[in-house]
């Protein structure tokens, strides 16, 4: 008898003995012993409502380089039908640091449109491509930059950021393409935790079209059109 219950206990242990239970989550595997316990309960549900939309944007300043200046008529066209109250600041060559000269910067040109045109509530901001030969292409450096210019903005406004479609530049050594997936990926990364930073797919829209680029960034007037229609339609015009 004493044996039977002996090896009942030792049947009944081995049973009983914790197995390590080994969850995946993307790169990070959670490890731990597995427990039996009481069927977890449904606590009462609250019914969310859902948020009300958000107004049309009523003051829009759109601050660009070289491309937005190509398209500046198409934009200026498509967001006076659409109704919009705007300013466009667009210069060749423009980068994003207010260290640069005016009117260079693009961190210097929304204040001066803040201190001259006004606030607004809306922005599009179409910058990055000149500043990826000077560390953009570097993640720190491009989430620094995408930080100040959109500190640069009206506070509380919505702002709508056109990505870069930069191809290889047979004139330089530096690898523009790279570069540009980095920034492209930093503002995306930046866009997934600010609602009020929305991004616009230039990338896509032009990797489908590369017979409108004349050289590695630029793009001819059927390209800037489009470029324009993009942004007029990312705005809800």
């Amino acid at each position: 008898m004493l044996v039977v219950v002996a090896l009942l206990a030792g049947w009944y242990g081995s049973t009983r003995r914790d197995t390590p239970v080994r969850a995946s989550l993307g790169d990070t595997q959670l490890s731990a012993p597995a427990h039996a316990s009481a069927p977890a309960v449904r606590g009462r549900q609250t019914q969310l409502q859902p948020l009300p939309p958000r107004a049309r944007c009523g003051r829009v300043a759109v601050i660009g380089d070289s491309l937005m200046d190509n398209a500046r008529w198409y934009l200026q066209g498509g967001l006076s039908a659409a109704g919009f109250d705007h300013v466009i600041d667009a210069q060749p060559s423009r980068r994003i640091p207010d260290t640069v000269r005016a009117p260079y910067s693009g961190v210097t040109a929304a204040r001066t449109v803040r201190s001259t045109w006004g606030e607004s509530d809306c922005w599009v901001i179409a910058l990055g491509s000149n500043d990826l030969i000077f560390g953009a292409g570097d993640a720190a450096v491009a989430a620094s930059l995408i930080d100040s210019m959109l500190a640069s903005t009206t506070p509380g406004s919505r702002v709508w950021w056109v990505n870069l479609d930069y191809h290889l530049d047979p004139r330089y050594a530096f690898d523009f393409v790279g570069a540009t997936a980095v920034f492209n990926d930093r503002l995306a990364a930046r866009a997934a935790i600010d609602a009020d930073l929305t991004v616009i797919d230039w990338f896509s829209l032009a990797e489908q079209h590369p017979w409108w680029f004349f050289d590695p960034v630029h793009v001819d007037a059927a390209g800037s059109r489009a470029r324009a229609e993009q942004v007029v339609s990312a705005l809800g015009g």
